[in-house]
């Protein structure tokens, strides 16, 4: 769907752009990949950075290592801890540095993201929850991250509820 980071389960399926590819992953490997969204109102929908991100999707290059693609999400945090240096900042700081953002990952973004209300409001909800600061690097932080940039962050789930895989 149009900025949301997720593709319908049926579109996934469907032919891809050159009609010679199709997706095969089963609903149940895509679940447990933390790759299949079942709780939209529009059905079931594949979250797009967790497939990409998913062990399954790297090259197996040796024993010890795997080349992967690039995790985009990581040059925005890096951004980040470079301009808020510390581990936890306030919402109106992070909303500002985010608002700010130099690193373009999509060439169909030039914009900086939009910071909507319910954004805002999430923001300060996970900061209420720490003392009236935000944590950079906490599984709240992230997901919230995945709402900002839907298609360069993966949604972190809860530990345990899904593997790499």
């Amino acid at each position: 769907t149009h900025h949301t980071g997720r593709v319908p389960l049926s579109k996934f399926y469907g032919t891809g752009l050159d009609a010679d590819w199709r997706f095969g992953e089963s609903e149940e490997y895509l679940r447990e990949l933390g790759a299949l969204d079942e709780t939209s109102w529009r059905g079931k929908q594949v979250i797009i950075p967790n497939y990409i991100q998913a062990a399954s999707n790297c090259i197996v290059s040796g024993e010890h290592y795997l080349v992967c693609c690039q995790n985009d999400c990581e040059v925005l945090l890096n951004e980040i801890e470079m301009k808020i240096a510390a581990p936890t900042a306030s919402p109106q700081t992070i909303l500002s540095v985010v608002g700010n953002m130099t690193s373009h990952i999509s060439v169909d973004d030039d914009h900086p993201p939009a910071l909507d209300a319910s954004l805002r409001a999430q923001l300060a909800q996970i900061s209420d929850s720490h003392g009236g600061e935000v944590p950079i690097h906490g599984r709240l932080f992230a997901q919230w991250l995945h709402y900002v940039f839907p298609r360069e962050c993966p949604f972190p789930h809860k530990t345990g509820t899904a593997t790499a895989a």
